[in-house]
């Protein structure tokens, strides 16, 4: 068989969906929309956006092609009500004069934080990361003052970022945002993918992937794939 007909055979084997290429990593791209161009990294809650966590360019919530947000039939609204309050992992001692420390937010600042009733099956469903995204400037621009910087990240730079991702179950208060510059945020990006990835597997609890990564990203990440 020549190369084409088998590129088509495969194509149509997926659906008619593009032929998959080998797997990349968010880390590889510089913001989201280099990501949805190359289409090659796994969509990990499998609402057709990639690497949501990179920086912009990228697309909105709920513009994976759905008008609920990807969330099925299930009104974007009725699942925020089904996930409570936002829980702090630990308690916040103070929310001005933070610092972060070898790519580590100040833990009195930012211990990270969960809804109280997200579970596996919850942030395992297509859509669920952008239907709960939420962060307005104002609470971005917060978050800079706590940690005294005048200075905004443009996106290629750094991100105010989740410490636990919300594809991990964390919510969008203050205590689980930091500035985070890059290319630590391109790393943490890679290790917010494989913790969900394991999560949706049954490998790892929900809790423990959530007190992994607010606990110690950087160690979290070197556990799965040393220094790079």
């Amino acid at each position: 068989m020549s190369l084409l007909p088998l590129l088509v055979t495969l194509a149509l084997a997926h659906g008619g969906g593009p032929v998959a290429h080998a797997a990349a990593t968010c880390a590889d791209y510089p913001n989201q929309a280099a990501a949805q161009r190359a289409h090659d990294t796994r969509d990990g809650d499998g609402d057709g956006i990639y690497c949501e966590d990179l920086p912009c360019p990228c697309l909105k919530p709920g513009s994976g092609g759905s008008t609920d947000g990807g969330t099925g039939s299930r009104p974007v609204g009725d699942l925020l009500a089904g996930l409570g309050r936002s829980v702090d992992l630990s308690r916040v001692t103070h929310t001005g004069g933070c610092h972060v420390h070898d790519k580590l937010p100040d833990r009195g600042c930012t211990p990270g934080t969960r809804f109280k009733h997200a579970t596996r099956a919850k942030v395992c469903r297509s859509g669920y990361s952008s239907a709960v995204r939420s962060v307005s400037t104002a609470t971005k621009d917060a978050v800079y003052a706590a940690y005294g910087m005048t200075r905004h990240f443009d996106g290629a730079d750094g991100e105010v970022d989740h410490l636990v991702s919300l594809e991990l179950g964390g919510t969008n208060a203050r205590a689980n945002l930091f500035p985070e510059a890059a290319p630590g945020s391109h790393q943490k990006d890679r290790l917010e993918n494989a913790l969900h990835g394991e999560v949706c597997a049954g490998q790892i609890s929900l809790r423990r992937a959530q007190r992994e990564i607010a606990r110690n990203w950087v160690a979290a990440y070197r556990a799965r794939f040393g220094r790079r």
